[in-house]
């Protein structure tokens, strides 16, 4: 088994940013400057991309869950809140990703369209995750896990295996 870790505080982070994409949306709506909406993405990006790059031990956006739980306001997670490094990390890395596109193409190309639609599309998988507990990109990290084992031949080397969970609480 891989090395689990507790999803509230990353439900906890996709929560604060989706609060603050939206933050974005309202600064772009409100006619505020481009350079402001765009830094603001790109630092979520960069909070994303620090959490996957340290295998989540250093995750910007879930701090305020993890301060909480140091001083004893929120117990220990059970069993069912626990879930594998891997798959959250291959979540960070891929909203990070498409925020930093989404900062690239607007900058470079000026493609306003393109930069919502990446933005809008971190904003929903993000907001699935903090209302529901799924998490899209574990799961597809699970589906990829499946196939490697499914088709590798004997003696090669394998992803680590993870429990998948399609529901909360399976």
């Amino acid at each position: 088994m891989s090395q689990m870790t507790d999803s509230r505080g990353f439900r906890t982070g996709a929560a604060i940013s989706v609060a603050l994409l939206s933050l974005v949306a309202l600064l772009d709506g409100a006619g505020a400057s481009r350079g402001a909406s765009s830094l603001l993405v790109a630092a979520i990006a960069a909070a994303m991309l620090l959490s996957a790059a340290t295998a989540l031990r250093v995750s910007l956006l879930a701090l305020p869950f993890r301060l909480l739980r140091q001083r004893g306001t929120i117990g220990a997670p059970a069993p069912h809140h626990l879930q594998p490094v891997p798959g959250l990390r291959l979540a960070q890395l891929l909203g990070g990703g498409m925020l930093l596109a989404a900062v690239a193409t607007n900058a470079a190309f000026g493609a306003e369209f393109v930069a919502l639609a990446l933005v809008a599309t971190v904003a929903a998988l993000q907001s699935l995750l903090a209302i529901t507990g799924i998490c899209v990109a574990c799961k597809l990290y699970g589906v990829i896990v499946w196939f490697e084992r499914r088709s590798a031949p004997q003696g090669a080397s394998k992803i680590v295996p993870q429990k998948i969970r399609m529901t909360r609480g399976s």
